[in-house]
């Protein structure tokens, strides 16, 4: 084990992805190979469940119960009324910080990173909030992707039939939920930003440079051969693609992959994330 201190200030680096197949796995990768960050892999969306459970659960419930009672103990002493006495919540806000920190950025740590964050494909805008709750200095990255190009992309991989069922309409329903409440949460010069995965492909070093600035890491710590590199995940009989390549091209929409791009729920969302369907 390495004799490193984490510094609970330091920023962390959250990749928070609209959906499967959107390219997490590539800026996850990317970070990576500055030796700055660690960037540990998805969780099932698990990670964030409880702790949002508690930090909101508890904020409603001190504001309603365990405020007074805090008060009350705190000003007439144990020999008074105060069955519902907790604690203000920045300590739960504090308890779930210290639960990620020990959970990711020591383990980080002891791999000789300085830095930490995780990526997720399942987390909505309210996981956003949250982590700004927890660590108002973290860097968020939301990534999307052409719907089009995300549907070919799952349809050749075991976790179209594992995940969803092998049914567009599941597919494309959840793409359009998470990566529209993920885009709400960002604004322009924000510790929230957005990317596309096509604009990362396309432009490389426009998308290092980007990046670089908003996880404040110089561009030359980025190894260019993550984006170089493809890696597809757990394959079906048909091909991986990547972007719009002719493998993407070789999976074939059917009918039914047509009608589930053209719900209208897919098409809002896609034409506010600019992509012309």
């Amino acid at each position: 084990m390495l004799d490193l201190v984490v510094d609970p200030s330091g920023s962390p680096v959250f990749v928070l992805a609209g959906g499967s197949r959107t390219g997490s796995t590539l800026l996850q990768r990317l970070l990576i190979s500055t030796g700055e960050i660690m960037i540990w892999g998805e969780h099932g969306g698990l990670l964030l469940d409880g702790l949002q459970r508690m930090v909101a659960g508890m904020a409603e419930w001190i504001e309603a119960e365990g405020a007074r009672h805090f008060d009350r103990f705190t000003s007439e002493g144990w020999n008074s009324w105060i069955p519902n006495v907790n604690p203000p919540h920045e300590a739960f806000v504090e308890g779930a910080r210290a639960a990620l920190i020990r959970s990711l950025a020591v383990p980080a740590a002891e791999l000789g990173y300085r830095r930490w964050g995780f990526k997720e494909i399942r987390y909505t805008g309210g996981a956003v909030e949250l982590l700004k709750m927890i660590f108002p200095n973290a860097a968020i990255i939301v990534l999307v992707r052409n719907p089009e190009a995300a549907l070919r992309s799952i349809k050749g991989t075991a976790f179209y039939a594992k995940d969803y069922q092998s049914r567009p309409e599941v597919f494309l329903s959840r793409w359009a939920t998470v990566s529209l409440s993920l885009a709400r949460t960002c604004r322009a010069g924000s510790s929230v930003r957005l990317w596309r995965y096509e604009d990362i492909v396309s432009d490389p070093e426009a998308a290092i440079a980007s990046l670089a600035a908003h996880v404040a890491i110089d561009a030359g710590r980025f190894d260019r051969t993550a984006i170089e590199t493809y890696i597809g995940g757990i394959p079906s009989p048909a091909p991986p693609d990547r972007g719009l390549s002719p493998d993407a091209c070789a999976i074939s929409l059917d009918e039914r992959d047509r009608t589930a791009l053209a719900a209208a729920e897919v098409r809002q969302v896609a034409a506010q994330l600019g992509y012309a369907q």
